[in-house]
Protein backbone atom coordinates (compact mmCIF):
# COMPACT_ATOMS: atom_id res chain seq x y z
CA UNK A 1 0.00 0.00 0.00
CA UNK A 2 1.19 3.51 -0.79
CA UNK A 3 1.92 5.78 1.66
CA UNK A 4 2.01 9.62 2.03
CA UNK A 5 3.79 11.61 4.84
CA UNK A 6 1.57 14.82 5.39
CA UNK A 7 4.14 17.61 7.25
CA UNK A 8 2.79 20.81 8.53
CA UNK A 9 5.47 23.68 9.24
CA UNK A 10 5.23 27.48 10.45
CA UNK A 11 8.45 29.11 9.85
CA UNK A 12 9.90 31.80 11.91
CA UNK A 13 9.63 34.46 9.31
CA UNK A 14 8.74 34.50 5.69
CA UNK A 15 12.27 35.40 4.79
CA UNK A 16 13.02 31.97 6.49
CA UNK A 17 10.69 30.25 4.97
CA UNK A 18 11.67 31.27 1.35
CA UNK A 19 15.57 30.32 2.18
CA UNK A 20 14.82 26.98 3.39
CA UNK A 21 12.42 26.30 0.10
CA UNK A 22 15.57 26.95 -1.39
CA UNK A 23 17.87 24.68 0.20
CA UNK A 24 15.05 21.85 0.96
CA UNK A 25 14.74 21.19 -3.13
CA UNK A 26 18.51 20.27 -2.70
CA UNK A 27 18.85 18.82 0.21
CA UNK A 28 15.23 17.04 0.14
CA UNK A 29 15.92 14.42 -2.90
CA UNK A 30 19.25 13.49 -1.66
CA UNK A 31 18.23 12.55 2.06
CA UNK A 32 14.89 10.77 1.03
CA UNK A 33 15.95 9.42 -2.05
CA UNK A 34 13.46 6.23 -1.64
CA UNK A 35 10.57 8.19 -1.81
CA UNK A 36 8.61 7.99 -4.83
CA UNK A 37 7.14 12.10 -4.96
CA UNK A 38 8.12 14.80 -2.98
CA UNK A 39 5.57 17.76 -2.91
CA UNK A 40 6.42 21.63 -1.43
CA UNK A 41 3.55 23.94 -0.58
CA UNK A 42 3.60 27.16 0.78
CA UNK A 43 -0.23 27.89 2.67
CA UNK A 44 1.04 31.14 3.80
CA UNK A 45 3.77 34.09 4.14
CA UNK A 46 5.53 31.80 7.25
CA UNK A 47 3.38 28.40 6.59
CA UNK A 48 4.18 25.37 4.51
CA UNK A 49 3.31 21.63 3.89
CA UNK A 50 4.78 19.23 2.25
CA UNK A 51 3.96 15.25 1.00
CA UNK A 52 6.24 12.36 0.69
CA UNK A 53 4.82 9.81 -1.44
CA UNK A 54 6.70 6.42 0.04
CA UNK A 55 5.94 3.07 -2.31
CA UNK A 56 4.71 0.76 1.29
CA UNK A 57 4.43 2.33 5.11
CA UNK A 58 7.95 -0.02 5.95
CA UNK A 59 9.95 2.81 3.16
CA UNK A 60 7.88 5.70 5.06
CA UNK A 61 8.76 4.21 8.91
CA UNK A 62 12.66 3.63 8.04
CA UNK A 63 12.94 7.46 6.59
CA UNK A 64 11.89 8.60 9.80
CA UNK A 65 15.03 8.52 11.34
CA UNK A 66 16.75 10.19 7.97
CA UNK A 67 13.73 12.61 7.69
CA UNK A 68 14.58 13.76 11.32
CA UNK A 69 18.24 14.24 10.84
CA UNK A 70 17.66 15.88 7.38
CA UNK A 71 15.22 18.24 9.53
CA UNK A 72 17.84 18.91 12.64
CA UNK A 73 20.18 20.54 9.77
CA UNK A 74 17.68 23.59 9.80
CA UNK A 75 18.13 25.12 13.50
CA UNK A 76 15.73 28.26 13.81
CA UNK A 77 14.00 27.80 10.89
CA UNK A 78 11.00 26.27 12.35
CA UNK A 79 8.53 27.56 15.35
CA UNK A 80 6.57 24.35 15.07
CA UNK A 81 6.36 21.23 12.94
CA UNK A 82 3.90 18.06 13.07
CA UNK A 83 3.47 15.15 11.05
CA UNK A 84 0.59 12.39 10.34
CA UNK A 85 0.49 10.02 7.61
CA UNK A 86 -2.15 7.55 5.82
CA UNK A 87 -2.16 5.33 3.00
CA UNK A 88 -2.97 6.87 -0.41
CA UNK A 89 -5.74 6.37 -1.80
CA UNK A 90 -5.87 8.36 -5.24
CA UNK A 91 -2.59 9.72 -6.61
CA UNK A 92 -3.48 10.51 -10.09
CA UNK A 93 -1.30 12.22 -12.43
CA UNK A 94 -2.67 13.92 -15.56
CA UNK A 95 -1.20 12.64 -18.51
CA UNK A 96 -1.79 15.43 -20.41
CA UNK A 97 0.17 17.94 -18.00
CA UNK A 98 3.30 15.25 -18.22
CA UNK A 99 2.98 14.83 -22.34
CA UNK A 100 3.05 18.28 -22.57
CA UNK A 101 6.49 19.17 -20.19
CA UNK A 102 8.02 16.41 -22.76
CA UNK A 103 6.89 18.07 -25.64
Amino acid sequence: MTVARITMVEYMSEQVADEFEDEYKIVCPKALPEANAHILIRTGPSSGMSVAIYKDEETAERLLEARQRMLDGFPNVFKDHWHMQGEVSLHYVNSLTKNAKRG
